[in-house]
């Protein structure tokens, strides 16, 4: 993620650089505050967050390129993924540092719709950038549409998996890794 960061750096591609760092926020994030090397994210997690990036430098040879509109869907989708992966991290990440808690219910909830949320802003800053730099990376109409549909599909799908994923982890990894809070909500104390 560093190196891809890097990478979209040195292109000046302003809005991978903001993903990149935000990725790579999220990940330091446990790491550095609670100063154990061992609250690292889980590893498929670290690949979810990394791909993009990486089908975003490789879309830079020809050869991906040439393909037709599947490769642009596989990169919507592989978009779509690593910014549920970021939702579902920020849930973690709120409950473990800030006194908000939430269900697996509404932690999937909030996953498909933050992954909207920033499918539609990032299709804001890729108009802006088109018209700033007057390139095409958008497209029509139609591409912005799919790219927003690939967003819901990939939400829905990921919400889906991470309810799953909690329910199938043992809850002496969740505890080590600090999901443990999404697991259940502890009943409200009456005052």
């Amino acid at each position: 993620m560093f190196l891809a960061t890097v990478y979209s750096l040195l292109q000046f591609d302003v809005l991978w650089v903001f993903f990149g760092v935000t990725a790579l926020s999220l990940y330091m994030l446990p790491i550095v505050t609670l100063k154990d090397p061992f609250r690292a994210l889980p590893w498929e997690m670290t690949l979810l967050l990394a791909a993009p990036m990486i089908i975003r430098i490789f879309t830079g040879s020809k050869i991906p390129n040439d393909s037709s509109s599947l490769w642009d869907d596989l990169n919507s989708l592989a978009f779509a993924f690593s910014i549920s992966t970021i939702g579902f991290l920020l849930t973690v990440e709120l409950q473990i540092y800030t006194s908000v808690r939430m269900n697996r219910a509404f932690a999937v909830f909030f996953v498909v719709v933050f992954t909207l949320a920033v499918g539609g802003f990032w299709q804001i800053g890729e108009f802006a950038g088109d018209r700033l730099y007057g390139t095409d990376y958008q497209g029509d109409n139609r591409d912005v549409m799919m790219v927003l549909v690939w967003n819901l599909i990939g939400g829905l799908i990921m919400g889906f998996v991470y309810d799953l994923y909690l329910r199938a982890m043992p809850e002496k990894r969740r505890t080590t890794l600090g999901f443990i809070h999404l697991y259940e909500v502890p009943k409200w104390k009456s005052d």
